[in-house]
């Protein structure tokens, strides 16, 4: 299972938010207890850099974009080995960038050390490297990430967790329209229904996550969309509780060679 926390989901008032950490990671460690092989995308690096450096609104330059990365990397991946530790877990930071995945060589490699990472026993947290990550070689969200990291992976399942409660028919908050609990064959009129919200943290939007869902649902991999602030969002959602949406797949999973092609490729021509 690969599990993406959005920025908006580890902050709080413009404040990187660390007992949400805490209490998401507990829930996944539930999972790790029972065999569950679980990979965790987690943005917020620049945001804790923000926080750190006391910066109330998101650089513009790559060059300060980078730096606050540099600057929350470490202690985002501080916070994530403590509240691991807790449950007698440790982490592995691994940290990407499209040319790692977009090469086929570099994409074996990659998926071999998280095989590696796994079979330790270890809790990879996983990350665009944003402090080397340049315009032509960036995902430009960890959406994206996360589900090509669950193609890399050939994931049972992606859970993407935001600020919104699933999907809604008026788009991506649940002030107007009617959330839906299921969405099969996704197609692009549902595109229509999209009004993105973003902050100074944020980077990825509503139509970004359908990008992404989309690229997932393609490779037959299912995906839960649900809000990370929600208490025990994660056990209520395989507890079979009615909360956020899942997109399902057209038909059973694919070949993974198949499913690199399709996504990878493009990247290198």
């Amino acid at each position: 299972m690969v599990i993406k926390i959005g920025t908006s989901v580890l902050t709080k008032s413009g404040r990187f938010d660390k007992k949400i950490l805490k209490d998401i990671s507990a829930q996944i460690a539930q999972f790790l207890k029972k065999g569950v092989h679980v990979y965790v995308v987690s943005s917020g690096a620049i945001g804790s850099g923000m926080t750190i450096l006391n910066l109330r609104s998101r650089p513009t330059t790559m060059e300060a974009l980078q730096a606050a990365a540099a600057a929350g990397q470490r202690y985002l991946m501080q916070c994530y080995e403590e509240a691991f530790a807790k449950d007698g877990f440790s982490t592995a930071q691994v940290l990407l960038t499209w040319d790692d995945l977009a090469r086929r060589k570099r994409f074996l490699n990659a998926k071999r050390t998280l095989a590696q990472i796994q079979k330790w026993g270890l809790v990879p947290i996983i990350n665009e490297n944003d402090t080397v990550a340049t315009d032509e070689i960036r995902f430009g969200d960890n959406d994206r990430l996360s589900s090509l990291l669950a193609i890399l992976v050939e994931a049972d399942l992606l859970v993407i967790l935001s600020d919104t409660n699933g999907f809604y028919s008026g788009g991506s908050t649940g002030r107007s329209g009617r959330r839906l609990a299921v969405v099969r064959n996704m197609g692009n009129s549902i595109f229509s229904h999209v009004r993105d919200r973003r902050n100074s943290f944020t980077v990825g939007g509503m139509r970004s996550k359908l990008n992404a869902i989309r690229m997932s649902t393609d490779a037959d991999i299912p995906v839960f969309l649900a809000n990370g602030r929600d208490k025990r969002v994660l056990s209520r959602l395989f507890e079979g509780e009615d909360i956020g949406t899942l997109f399902v797949p057209k038909s059973g999973k694919a070949r993974a060679k198949k499913n690199w092609l399709k996504h990878f490729i493009s990247a290198i021509g």
